[in-house]
């Protein structure tokens, strides 16, 4: 049995409001008969995004938010005794990439394309990097959050197409593209030969492959680190929690660190929450992959760790149909999930979706997720 066991839900859509017409007090009255401590929440201030799930309202609905205010919120959840983590996602804001032309490019030369709904950002635009930064700083200025969820913060990479029997050296890395390879070239002292521009990352990945590494970590790092000081401006307490690539050694050797910049270690001075996406039907990992998933990063890190379980199968669908994933998470499967982290010894859980929770009782008439949660929580606090 945990003591202070953590438990968040991820709330990437106001659909609870202008969807499914709960009120303030509505809403938090659910997340405390699911026990839950702590929200990672998208807010009107920062555009929303829509990633594998959708979080954009209709433009035929945007009426229905007219009404909504972010504050009045934001101050309910405080009084209800639940912390509440702003939410924002790097990347996506393709407007802003195309302002300033931040688009990655891979080892060869090549730059990336939009797979999906998937579209990564080149993290060393000093420009796009203040953007996110500002974004941050109204919200807490505003809203005077416990701290930010930075989402998709990494080196650029479909890390949900990583099935078992990827090879990681055939892997698309990122990001080569000049204003990369010159930052690298003052990190690191090291010249990279000019005679052939579109070989350069196959050049740099076959002789000064370790400097590398350790260069796109540090920027990771540091970008962490100003989220990190723009958001204690406001709030001297905010904590930094990360969505960080699940990638265990035992299953996924280094490539969390190698190809997507995420070195628990080093990062582990600016993060004060690692979120691991135990996303065990993306990845088609058996549900106990999760546990040993977080406790590798809990051993490297010494740090909280939460992991994330999905409420609902994604990926199976489109491009990604045919691709061996399990097509339905059912509620064994998720109650196994929740009970994996629980009997491990990382700290908490989230769940991934709300949405999927209020789609199941409100149009499936079905509320076996909400069920296992409120049962869950209940028992572990007990």
């Amino acid at each position: 049995m945990k003591s202070k066991f953590m438990f968040g839900l991820k709330i990437v859509s106001q659909d609870w409001y202008w969807k499914y017409n709960l009120s303030y007090d509505e809403a938090i009255d659910k997340l405390k008969s699911m026990g839950v401590t702590f929200i990672l929440a998208r807010n009107s201030l920062i555009p929303s995004v829509d990633t594998a799930v959708k979080s954009e309202i209709p433009k035929k609905l945007e009426y229905k938010l007219v009404n909504y205010d972010d504050i009045v919120f934001r101050q309910k959840i405080r009084d209800a005794g639940i912390e509440y983590f702003g939410s924002i996602s790097y990347g996506f804001a393709e407007d802003h990439m195309a302002k300033y032309q931040n688009y990655p490019v891979d080892q060869y030369g090549k730059r990336e394309e939009k797979i999906d709904w998937y579209f990564g950002a080149c993290p060393t635009c000093d420009e796009y990097n203040e953007e996110r930064y500002k974004l941050v700083e109204n919200s807490m200025k505003v809203l005077d959050l416990d701290g930010f969820f930075v989402g998709f913060m990494r080196y650029p990479g479909f890390w949900e197409l990583w099935l078992p029997g990827t090879e990681g050296e055939k892997w698309n890395e990122y990001c080569f593209c000049p204003r990369c390879i010159s930052k690298f070239q003052e990190f690191s002292g090291i010249e990279v030969p000019t005679s052939n521009p579109q070989k350069k990352g196959q050049w740099i990945r076959e002789n000064v492959r370790e400097q590398w590494i350790r260069f796109k970590c540090q920027v990771i790092h540091d970008i962490i680190l100003q989220f990190k000081l723009r958001m204690r401006k406001y709030n001297p307490k905010a904590r930094v929690i990360l969505n960080t690539v699940p990638f265990n050694y035992e299953n996924y050797g280094d490539y969390g660190v190698s190809i997507f910049g995420q070195d628990p270690v080093l990062l582990s001075d600016v993060v004060d929450i690692f979120e691991i996406m135990g996303y065990h039907q993306i990845l088609g990992q058996p549900y106990q992959w999760i546990g040993k998933a977080g406790e590798y990063f809990k051993k490297k890190t010494d740090k909280t760790i939460v992991c994330t379980v999905q409420g609902k199968a994604l990926y199976i669908e489109g491009m990604h149909k045919n691709s061996g994933r399990m097509e339905n998470i059912s509620s064994d499967e998720f109650r196994n999930a929740l009970n994996t982290i629980n009997n491990s010894n990382v700290d908490g859980a989230v769940v991934f979706t709300w949405s999927d929770f209020l789609r199941a009782e409100y149009e499936e008439n079905n509320k076996d997720l909400l069920n296992i949660v409120s049962t869950f929580t209940k028992e572990i606090n007990e």
